[in-house]
């Protein structure tokens, strides 16, 4: 024969492992309602890039930034990419120098390695408002040998440019001219 005090025994051990799995439950179903943004401008869901314009001689450099930017938003979770036509903001650049000069000089004062810079003048803005964002100089450089491959350095120091530039993306706000609320990474 069961007595009373079994039963109030499995009744509270059932209602507790109940409450325990329903708070879990809507614990873990709230929580996929909120994410974390990494993106400075909350606002700002879906961004078009539109290429990059080119003032150098070096002709490559304004299509391999913008294939290169395109690229990288597209491998990250943070922007969609979209046409200019549609995106909340957009990116555009302009290629405004190129430089190659010796960085190194051994004790004879021959050139060891070069540095390759490229410099571009690159605006983050609203389509709709047309409120510029952001908008600056950013630069992108590398080194190679004297014996080395120049293009390959030119295409990380582009690669360099565009890692800054979706820093910036990322980080910078309200603008990078704002020290104090800028969130650009020192």
């Amino acid at each position: 024969m069961r007595t009373n005090s079994h039963n109030n025994i499995g009744i509270c051990t059932y209602y507790k492992a109940l409450t325990i799995v329903l708070t879990i439950t809507i614990i873990f179903s709230l929580g996929c309602w909120y994410s974390f943004s990494e993106r400075a401008y909350a606002h700002i869901k879906s961004v078009g890039v539109i290429p990059f314009e080119n003032e150098t001689a070096e002709y490559e450099l304004a299509s391999q930034a913008t294939d290169l930017l395109t690229s990288k938003i597209l491998s990250t979770s943070t922007y969609e990419l979209a046409s200019p036509d549609d995106a909340d903001a957009i990116v555009s650049g302009r290629i405004i120098r190129y430089e190659r000069e010796v960085n190194t000089y051994d004790e004879s004062e021959d050139a060891i390695d070069y540095i390759v810079r490229v410099h571009a003048r690159v605006k983050f803005y609203e389509r709709v408002t047309g409120n510029i964002l952001w908008e600056q100089t950013i630069q992108g450089f590398d080194t190679f040998p004297v014996d080395g491959d120049e293009d390959e350095s030119k295409t990380k120091a582009v690669q360099l440019l565009v890692d800054m530039i979706y820093d910036c993306l990322l980080y910078t706000s309200p603008s990078p001219r704002d020290l104090s609320t800028s969130r650009m990474p020192s």
